[in-house]
């Protein structure tokens, strides 16, 4: 007899969200707003995003130095700037005038050192290998599998050495070496929606940090297939009503939650 699967499919965000913390799952399952308002910051991030689709385009273009590099990264910020409101119509809805100046100008005053570090990465790799991992062959698309109970959206698809990987985009900090334990496990997720689909290994993904244009490939493991199936476990019972412990992190005091997230997890589910 085959076991009764879960009634909700897991998102691949909520694994991550698990990762920063568990209860920001509770939370964000019960109705409450991850995101409440834009901000400057948050801006920057989705212009950097949108802006890191389009290297593979000027690279193509351009003349690689860094002059002409950092010009052509301006006049595609300035374009996605423009279609930022017709991209993100939910997102913008309440941003404010100083808002949008704000997160332009925080956006481009990252691009020297973009530019910098693409020059850098194509002197290291090559101009052809360095195309293949940022061009995308499919953007966002839609990866699901029922036996894994786990969906998800990896920012692009990308063809490399003959095959076909995920590039997910990352708009914080980026570690000195290879990628942060949280990217690890949001890649590692997606090379197992993706194998899921095409019945093909994926044995790396790419990792790509936007606001310092540098890319990293990452082998994936099989202890990262292994965490990713035991945090889908742990996400699934939070589904299911389950209230995590709370963590004490270093990022609480800035958390959305934080006014509702009291320590006895037995007396808040009696309120959520």
């Amino acid at each position: 007899m085959s076991a009764e699967s879960p009634s909700q499919e897991i998102n691949v965000s909520d694994l991550i969200l698990y990762a920063t913390c568990p209860r920001r799952v509770y939370f964000v399952n019960r109705g409450f707003e991850l995101f409440p308002e834009m901000s400057g910051q948050r801006l920057e991030r989705l212009i950097l995003k949108e802006l890191s689709l389009t290297y593979s385009e000027i690279l193509r273009k351009c003349s690689l130095n860094a002059d002409s590099l950092r010009k052509e990264l301006e006049a595609s910020l300035v374009k996605i700037c423009t279609d930022l409101p017709l991209l993100f119509p939910r997102e913008l809805a309440g941003a404010t005038r100083e808002i949008l100046e704000e997160g332009e100008a925080r956006a481009r005053a990252k691009i020297p050192e973009i530019a910098v570090n693409l020059l850098g990465a194509l002197e290291e790799n090559g101009k052809e290998p360095m195309l293949a991992a940022l061009t995308p062959v499919k953007t966002e698309p839609f990866l699901s599998s029922e036996r894994l109970n786990l969906k998800g959206v990896p920012s692009k698809l990308v063809c490399f050495e003959g095959a076909q990987v995920p590039s997910i985009l990352k708009s914080g900090n980026c570690p000195e070496k290879g990628v942060w334990g949280s990217d690890r496990i949001h890649a590692a997720a997606f090379v197992l929606l993706l194998e899921a689909e095409s019945g093909k290994e994926v044995p790396f993904a790419f990792v790509e940090y936007v606001s310092f244009g540098l890319l990293r490939r990452i082998i994936i493991r099989s202890s990262d297939r292994r965490e990713v199936l035991k945090i889908r476990r742990e996400v699934e019972k939070i589904k299911a009503g389950f209230m995590p412990e709370r963590k004490e992190e270093r990022f609480c005091k800035e958390c959305n939650f934080s006014e509702h997230c009291i320590p006895d997890s037995s007396l808040m589910s009696k309120f959520f």
